[in-house]
């Protein structure tokens, strides 16, 4: 079964759910600007918005709108990834999966997409009006370049991900508790909320680790008009990929690895 096989029966998948409950894609455009008017709200009765440009260099609004927006990108994969193995188990069709020849990486990587392109196009809604608003006709350049880093860093996620659930699966078996804390703590290693050159030392270098984290610190220093040489982007870009390329194999034995142990164990139906 090959990637095109793959995506269309995603595709049907997905947005058959869509259409079927429309307030998913009401969700997708209203979420930045509610974790945004949340942000600013609880920021305010902390502090003045001043002091935030002062350290980051750059108005909250549009930045925590931008932030927010790559969050749900991101989740959109991560989710789909760590989650489907679990679905597939009590909707009984694991051992189906695991009995199909089809590639696993391809089969991963086919599987946050149709969400993952539905999120992008929702996000438009939000990313082209604030961006343009606050940096007028040069803002939709910045709000195109946001896009186009926040779907590479959700793709650039999808073997990482592999990796996590395949080893969580195997040690600990299909348990969502695990999930729950693995989630946040690489979305914090992300650095969509805190700018990885801000965090502590020990910090940045667990997040070097994360492949995403690099083209979200791109999108960030676009955002905020740092000056950057073109040698330092194609290091965050060739770095960014390498590392999904290396957690590829790693991804593709660890699943395989779980499938094994669920194989050993007897799958149910």
């Amino acid at each position: 079964m090959g990637l095109l096989t793959l995506l269309k029966a995603e595709f049907t998948f997905v947005y058959a759910e869509v259409l079927r409950r429309k307030t998913i894609l009401m969700m997708f455009i209203v979420y930045p600007y509610l974790i945004t008017l949340f942000i600013m709200l609880v920021g305010t009765s902390l502090g003045s918005p001043q002091v935030f440009i002062e350290k980051v260099g750059i108005d909250p609004v549009p930045f925590f709108i931008v932030s927010s927006f790559v969050l749900v990108s991101v989740l959109g994969v991560v989710d789909d990834v760590l989650w489907r193995p679990i679905f597939d188990e009590w909707m009984g069709t694991l051992p189906y999966v695991i009995s199909s020849p089809t590639s696993r990486v391809i089969h991963y990587i086919a599987i946050p997409i149709p969400r993952l392109a539905l999120v992008i196009l929702s996000g438009s809604a939000s990313i082209f009006p604030v961006l343009t608003y606050y940096y007028g006709i040069p803002g939709l350049l910045k709000a195109a370049g946001v896009l186009g880093l926040a779907l590479l860093s959700s793709l650039l996620l999808t073997t990482l991900a592999m990796v996590i659930a395949g080893l969580v699966f195997t040690l600990a078996g299909e348990s969502w508790r695990i999930l729950n804390i693995v989630r946040p703590c690489l979305l914090i290693l992300l650095g969509a909320f805190y700018p990885r050159y801000m965090m502590p030392f020990t910090a940045q270098v667990i997040s070097w680790l994360v492949p995403s984290s690099h083209t979200v610190e791109l999108l960030q220093r676009l955002l905020i008009g740092l000056s950057t040489e073109a040698t330092y982007v194609l290091m965050l870009l060739g770095v960014a990929i390498a590392l999904a390329l290396v957690y590829t194999p790693l991804g593709d034995r660890s699943i395989k690895r779980w499938e094994r142990k669920k194989l050993a164990e007897g799958v149910s139906t």
